[in-house]
């Protein structure tokens, strides 16, 4: 099995290159929707050698035998199945079967987004000349590049800072980022000009007596009380959960590296090893002083529960599940 980036695969796809099988797997489920776009737009297969079933409704065998069948008029037949972690003991168990035993004539695309708590089973089954493309959640700087790469096709040049600004309030979820675009693309729309990091704040639901940066400010510095307040004006002001979750946990996040490396005893250099400037780096490792390693770390398992639970189909108010979520992170045990 080989390892690819979204990157990696788009270029391998635009060789007209396919493999017996692509284990598309990671949280962003866009970006997986996006790469099958461009897989039918690159290889152009028709309807009778391409198909598409969801794994939880699908017959598994019936879906495997119509891979095994020879294409009509063609080199290849594709087969994509979605949402693979819902399948069943016995279904499972039929796909791992194939997938260490693939048919050469045809290319089967597995999509799946495991829960976190449940062990993948099928990159152990991937054979050699299989591939495995994680679509993980992009880090802020893929966020950014991909933010800027939506806008240049738009039309929008942008600064850097603008970029950073609208990631840091937003998140790296590409949907949401894909959406920020089209509303710059409008917003700017006949004015000659870069998009600058005031528009980002303003696009983002901020006023200019605001600071977008309240929030994270106040779980950093544990200002229980004033974190709070800045979660209902922001939830008030009809910011998505979503984006404030993803301040709470990057701020979270930013307090147990320089914790961790300020332990491991680094030199001058330790700041930049934290993407941070030596300013933001001291400030942070102030604030960290008031939590313990423990704590950070039981902080970001709640994030990441939060984070599930907005995603899930739970019932659970968006906004009550950001203010326990601040309270719990901010209280003193």
């Amino acid at each position: 099995m080989q390892n690819l980036t979204p990157r990696a695969l788009a270029e391998e796809w635009a060789k007209k290159k396919a493999r017996p099988v692509y284990y598309l797997c990671g949280e962003e489920t866009a970006m997986k929707e996006a790469a099958l776009g461009k897989l039918e737009g690159i290889f152009k297969p028709e309807s009778f050698n391409f198909s598409v079933r969801d794994a939880e409704t699908a017959d598994m065998e019936q879906a495997l035998d119509e891979a095994r069948t020879a294409p009509m008029l063609a080199d290849l037949r594709f087969v994509v199945i979605k949402r693979a972690e819902k399948l069943k003991k016995e279904p499972l168990k039929t796909l791992l079967a194939y997938l260490e035993d693939p048919c050469p004539s045809a290319c089967l695309i597995v999509l799946a987004d495991w829960p976190r708590e449940k062990k993948d089973p099928i990159p152990d089954s991937l054979t050699e000349g299989s591939a495995l493309v994680d679509f993980a959640p992009m880090t802020p700087a893929q966020a950014a590049e991909h933010l800027n790469s939506a806008l240049l096709a738009k039309g929008v040049k942008s600064e850097g800072e603008a970029l950073e600004t609208l990631v840091e309030l937003l998140g790296t979820d590409s949907v949401t980022l894909d959406g920020e675009a089209e509303k710059v693309s409008l917003y700017l729309h006949g004015r000659d000009r870069l998009f600058s990091p005031e528009d980002a704040v303003a696009l983002a639901g901020f006023s200019r007596t605001q600071n977008p940066f309240e929030l994270s400010n106040a779980v950093c510095a544990r200002r229980q009380e004033q974190a709070a307040q800045a979660a209902e004006r922001m939830l008030a002001s009809g910011a998505e959960p979503l984006a404030l979750l993803s301040q709470v946990s990057r701020a979270v996040e930013r307090l147990l590296k320089v914790k961790r490396l300020a332990a491991a005893g680094g030199g001058p250099a330790t700041a930049y090893q934290a993407g941070m400037s030596p300013g933001q780096y001291h400030a942070a490792l102030r604030d960290a002083g008031a939590y313990t390693e423990d704590k950070l770390l039981r902080s970001l398992r709640r994030c990441l529960e939060a984070e599930e639970l907005l995603k899930s189909s739970s019932r659970r108010d968006p906004a009550l599940v950001i203010r326990q979520l601040v309270h719990e992170i901010t209280a003193l045990k």
